[in-house]
Formats: structure tokens, C-alpha cells, sequence
């Protein structure tokens, strides 16, 4: 089977090449840092501008929280900004080596980064300071990016809450964001391996958390039902998050991608993949949408077989998708929008 090309709705120059992390994306909303000073939001279908704010960079971390955009430059100033509007509602500086930006609830927690300062907790409200976490992490550990984890009372107490986990020690632990206090640990067979760029965790459909601990073991945690080994693999594995989509979990190993049947404990090599060029993935319905350094997003189907391709104007430096249909890819100097729901019509890339 000829594989096909996938849709591309529209793309976007941003003048400069902006850090992947300025760009966040939910149902119906996007924002990205472009032009060296300005945060813009786009209408996710179309890439037209519907409103820009002048900030001090264009290296800096954007969240995307309900009715509010935050933005922590990386001079160090968290801005808060109304997402209809545009308006700043508050900002506070003297931030800087913060790094991570994790919103939950009307709590907002910032640090952790390579160790450099201690977590800090303000309110979504006004940006005044919380408590400090009290969740036993080491002094100066470096932290995974904290995971928002919306916890129901069947699963022991209503409140958000976020996941921790450092470089030293073997274990997860949850932490009410509203007090700070932890209210959830588990055991691993060693710490949470995370890059330095970007989240540790990516979460399936179903809500499991899939993680590596150590270099080989892949893992998911649910909070009603604890942590479990999904896979134990023969070789290192590269730091980011693998993929899960159903029952199949996919691992970018470092020579290509390796596909993981859950059910039957099968495993198959993505075929016709130039060895070490992949760089990671996002879950679509039916497979995966894989990134390459060559400027390549590739899906593949469940079995395996690359089912469609698109080569963008330079590198991609990171897949975000918006839940939906829709899968952003910024790279260098460039943004671009591909609808994925188009995908369904692409023989054999739905189950």
C-alpha cells in the first residue's frame, strides 16, 4: 500500500526560532511566543491572530488554564492573561530559573528545573504566594515537570492534586495542590527518568500515566489503582514519555520505534524508518503521529505500516495536540496544523 499525504490546514512563520515550550494547546485555543516579544493567540482552525501581548522573550513556557493564559518568560515574569481578551490581569517577576509552569485548580506551581529552585506555589486568582509544598523531596533534587491530576472522590478526596517525582529518589508522590500536603505515594523500581526539555508522563485515554522508571521499565500509574510494569525492555531507552494508544504502547528507542501489544506481549519494529531519526510521538486514533528530525511527521496504524507522511518546512522540534482533531508541530521558525480527524479516510490507520 502507497502511504498517503497528511492535511495540513495551515502554517505559520514566527520570525525566529521560538522555544517548543511557548507553544500550548486546548479544545478550541492556542497560543505561541513569535517575533522575539510577542505571545499570540491563533484560531486553532484557521491560524488567524486574534489577539498578541508584548512580553520580554520568546523563550519562555506557556500553560493554558480554563479561562486563563500564563506565560513565565524566560527573564524570569509570569504573566497571567485573560484568553478572551488578551488583557494582562496580573504578572510577578523575579522568577527566573523556574522552568516549569503546572496549573491545578486555581493553584499554580512553578520550579523544580534541574534542581535549581524549590517548588513555589501562587494563586491563579492574583499571582500572590502560597505555602510551600511540604512533600518530602530532597533539598535541590531536580523534579520531573509536576503532572495536574484531577482526583474524584471515589479515589479518596475532591481536590487537584499533582504528581512529583526527582531524580534520586524511587517513588511517585501525589500532592494536594491546595495544601500542599501529600496525599498518595508508590514504590518504583528506580526513579522516574525525565528529559530536560519537556514532561516525563504522558496519559492514555483511560487516564493511566505512562512513564519510564529506570532507563528499560515502562510503567503507568492510575490513582485509584496504583503503578504496574507495561513492558520491560532489552536495551536503554531515550528519556521522554512513551506513547499509549489503546492497547498498543509505542517506545522511540534510538534506532527506530518499537511497537508493544499489551494483550498478547508481541512486539514489531516500525519498518522503512531511517535508523535513529525519531524523536517522538503523539498518540492519534488508530496509531501514532511520529516526528522526525528530518523534518518528517509519519503515521502509522496499528500494525505498524507507515499509513501516511508530511514533510514540513524545517526541523520539528514538538508535537501538541489539542485532544481532539487537531495535532500543532512547531520546529524552526515555523508553525504548522494538521488535521488529523482526516485520517480516518487513510486505509488502514483506523482500527
Amino acid at each position: 500500500m502507497t502511504d498517503q499525504s497528511l492535511p495540513v490546514l495551515w502554517s505559520r512563520p514566527l520570525h525566529l526560532r521560538s522555544s517548543d515550550m511557548t507553544l500550548a494547546a486546548a479544545a478550541g485555543a492556542l497560543v505561541v511566543a513569535e517575533r522575539h516579544s510577542r505571545l499570540a493567540r491563533l484560531d486553532p482552525q484557521t491560524g488567524t491572530l486574534l489577539w498578541e501581548q508584548r512580553v520580554e522573550d520568546c523563550w519562555g513556557t506557556t500553560v493554558i488554564t480554563g479561562e486563563r493564559c500564563l506565560y513565565l518568560s524566560q527573564a524570569g515574569v509570569l504573566h497571567c492573561f485573560d484568553m478572551y481578551s488578551g488583557q494582562q490581569t496580573w504578572s510577578v517577576p523575579d522568577l527566573r530559573l523556574r522552568g516549569y509552569v503546572s496549573v491545578s485548580g486555581s493553584v499554580v506551581l512553578l520550579g523544580g528545573w534541574r534542581g535549581y529552585r524549590p517548588l513555589l506555589r501562587l494563586d491563579l486568582m492574583n499571582g500572590e504566594r502560597l505555602p510551600a509544598p511540604t512533600s518530602g523531596l530532597p533539598p535541590g533534587s531536580g523534579l520531573a515537570w509536576p503532572l495536574p491530576v484531577r482526583m474524584s472522590p471515589e479515589q479518596g478526596f475532591g481536590a487537584d492534586a499533582v504528581l512529583i517525582a526527582n531524580d534520586t529518589q524511587a517513588k511517585l508522590s501525589l500532592v494536594d495542590a491546595r495544601t500542599g500536603f501529600p496525599r498518595g505515594e508508590w514504590s518504583l523500581p528506580a526513579p522516574v527518568r525525565f528529559p530536560d526539555h519537556g514532561s516525563a508522563y504522558s496519559v492514555a485515554e483511560d487516564g493511566r500515566i505512562v512513564f519510564l522508571s529506570g532507563t528499560r521499565t515502562v510503567m503507568a500509574l492510575h490513582p485509584r489503582d496504583g503503578v504496574e510494569v507495561l513492558w520491560q525492555h532489552d536495551g536503554d531507552l531515550p528519556s521522554g514519555p512513551p506513547i499509549l494508544a489503546g492497547r498498543r504502547l509505542w517506545l522511540v528507542t534510538g534506532v527506530g520505534v518499537t511497537m508493544i501489544d499489551l494483550d498478547r506481549g508481541g512486539r514489531s519494529d516500525v519498518q522503512h524508518l531511517p535508523l535513529g531519526n525519531t524523536r517522538g510521538g503523539v498518540p492519534v486514533s488508530g496509531g501514532a503521529l511520529l516526528v522526525r528530525v528530518d523534518a518528517y511527521l509519519i503515521a502509522v496504524d496499528q500494525a505498524g505500516e507507515i499509513v501516511a507522511r508530511l514533510r514540513l518546512p524545517g526541523r520539528v522540534d514538538r508535537l501538541v495536540s489539542d485532544g481532539r482533531s487537531l495535532v500543532h508541530a512547531i520546529g524552526k521558525g515555523h508553525l504548522s496544523t494538521i488535521d488529523i480527524s482526516a485520517m480516518s479516510a487513510v486505509s488502514g490507520c483506523m482500527p
